[in-house]
């Protein structure tokens, strides 16, 4: 009698699964639910985008975000606005918030309550309460400063400074420059123009 039993099939190969990627944005938020999302595109309607309750960038960037909390890590945003902000080794380019810190990083504009900045650099500032810990800061408006090591401050307008910090220019060199500037500027013009006139 002959065997009909089906040989057994090969075994099916085995897939190798690929590796998990580091998570580059992490977001938590609040108030809308999901099935509020348009339904073509899973994207929320602009007027009624859910608020970011926390956002943390690690190696990664995005162009602007508004949320709660925000952190960044090696990575950027190029305008945010937030309640707490930290930045650390990572870059943003226009911060709003009522308390923003800053190590190792830096921000191009920063409009804050408070701001502590240690060992980073900042181009424009204004906020009620800055501390300044070896760090650069071209434009410094505030109500009080504190520096706690020796930092550079090209521009400092403040009405109460504490700890050794000599700006490069209070308010009174910067008009001193600015009108310098001014004479010297139009001096030049007025060369030039004299020499064009010759020159006919």
């Amino acid at each position: 009698m002959a065997d009909t039993t089906a040989p057994d099939p090969k075994p099916a190969r085995k897939r190798k699964a690929a590796p998990p990627l580091a998570p580059a944005l992490e977001i938590e938020h609040e108030g809308v639910p999901p099935e509020s999302a348009n339904d073509a595109t899973g994207a929320m309607p602009v007027d009624t985008a859910p608020r970011l309750a926390s956002l943390r960038i690690e190696r990664g960037g995005i162009e602007q975000a508004t949320a709660e909390q925000v952190e960044v890590r090696l990575g950027g945003i190029g305008q945010l606005e937030a309640h707490d902000v930290f930045v650390s080794w990572g870059g943003v380019g226009a911060a709003r918030a009522d308390h923003v810190a800053v190590e190792f990083g830096s921000v191009g504009a920063a409009l804050a309550g408070e701001l502590r900045v240690s060992q980073g650099s900042v181009g424009v500032a204004a906020a009620r309460e800055v501390n300044i810990e070896q760090s650069f800061v071209r434009t410094l408006i505030a109500q009080d400063v504190r520096i706690t090591r020796p930092s550079a401050v090209l521009l400092l307008l403040a009405a109460r400074v504490e700890g050794s910090v000599r700006p490069l220019l209070d308010w009174r060199s910067a008009l001193a420059f600015g009108a310098a500037f001014g004479l010297v500027s139009a001096l030049v013009s007025r060369g030039r123009g004299k020499g064009r006139g010759k020159g006919r």
